[in-house]
């Protein structure tokens, strides 16, 4: 006789009694920061990520802890506003998802999860690890097959990377017969354009696509210039005195990583002088990367010289509608959707020659440990 249901339904009858779910309040911080030890700049991202999101929303993760008040378990969730087909629609991401080891592989996970699922109507994560992604898929979470990974690999230490180079140059010689003539002006900025330009290209362009996070100026000048730790850069497209679309970049130690796009959903002639121009610009470095579900951009990268590796990032939703249009809805991702960009941004600005006890930016804010 198996009495495995009888020893799980036992299982979650003792998790109810020794721990709880608990509103946010400050005192709980220094205990979830415990549980995120492996990231050690945490502490300074911590109030501009959870605590000053663009959207005026009270931080609301999902906090779990023992009987002694102690954190046991916690589930970050950054609000954002989204739209399908430029309809507002009820949408959050998930991150920083960590259980005490004293406390794994008792189900306190799940509960942690259930309790996330009435938060929001759609449920985002984006850079999953294998573990989490078999635990999301049980709990009814979807797998969207459309990110790719796309690379320039400018510098070559193995076979390997001349083979990459060779289909670097056959995808460069494609796109020679490729239209590529663009007749407005692209130009790089350290800041993001006003906030006139800025909101007035996201509202002409946001019905374009099925699901997209608001690109407004609040949103990008959040992300990207307010970033405690990090410097991004911008690639615009101007008609005149209109903003035709912009990408955001930026460049660490050689790399040069893509990050975010905001503009039409369909023109490939204006995508494609933005990739042109972000490769010739910063040509010194030794490779460009780019994380994608844009297919279009994906062909303009292709035709500007880069190839997709086989590896691919992971995207999951959970969503409670079942009908037709939600299942077959996609969602327009960069790689700035992830909080990984948000961590390896932090990572590169702290990471090398510049210890975290001596982050400039990070002692500015106060926060840096």
């Amino acid at each position: 006789m198996n009495n495995a249901p009888n020893e799980r339904e036992h299982a979650h009858r003792h998790l109810a009694v020794q721990t709880k779910t608990v509103p946010w309040h400050p005192r709980y911080r220094q205990g979830v920061l415990d549980l995120l030890s492996d990231v050690p700049y945490k502490p300074a991202l911590w109030q501009w990520e959870f605590e000053n999101n663009p959207f005026g929303e009270t931080f609301s993760p999902v906090l779990m802890v023992g009987r002694d008040d102690k954190v046991v378990g916690f589930n970050g969730v950054m609000p954002i506003e989204a739209t399908e087909k430029g309809q507002p629609i009820d949408a959050l991401w998930s991150c920083d998802f960590h259980v005490s080891e004293a406390w794994r592989g008792v189900g306190v996970g799940s509960l942690i999860k259930a309790e996330l699922h009435r938060k929001a109507s759609i449920i985002m994560a984006f850079g999953i690890s294998d573990q989490a992604s078999h635990v999301l898929q049980h709990l009814g979470w979807r797998p969207h097959q459309n990110v790719h990974n796309y690379r320039l690999q400018r510098q070559h230490r193995s076979v390997r990377d001349w083979a990459f180079s060779a289909l670097q140059c056959f995808n460069r010689l494609r796109g020679l017969f490729e239209p590529q003539g663009f007749p407005l002006s692209v130009k790089v900025s350290s800041v993001l354009a006003d906030a006139e330009k800025v909101n007035a290209l996201w509202e002409r362009e946001k019905a374009g696509y099925p699901r997209v996070v608001k690109r407004d100026y609040s949103y990008l000048d959040w992300k990207y210039q307010q970033h405690p730790l990090a410097r991004y850069a911008f690639v615009e497209v101007w008609d005149e005195q209109r903003l035709a679309a912009l990408m955001v970049v930026r460049y660490h130690d050689g790399t040069l990583r893509i990050v975010d796009y905001s503009g039409p959903a369909y023109n490939q002639r204006l995508k494609r002088a933005l990739v042109r121009h972000t490769r010739r610009h910063w040509r010194h470095a030794r490779q460009i990367s780019a994380v994608t579900s844009d297919l279009e951009l994906g062909c303009c990268l292709k035709a500007e010289g880069f190839f997709r590796p086989r590896t691919q990032p992971r995207f999951y939703v959970y969503e409670h509608r079942k009908d037709k249009l939600s299942r077959d809805s996609e969602w327009f991702i960069m790689a700035g959707d992830s909080d990984g960009e948000l961590l390896g941004a932090a990572a590169d600005f702290c990471g090398g020659d510049r210890p975290l006890s001596s982050c400039q930016e990070a002692e500015r804010i106060g926060t840096c440990l």
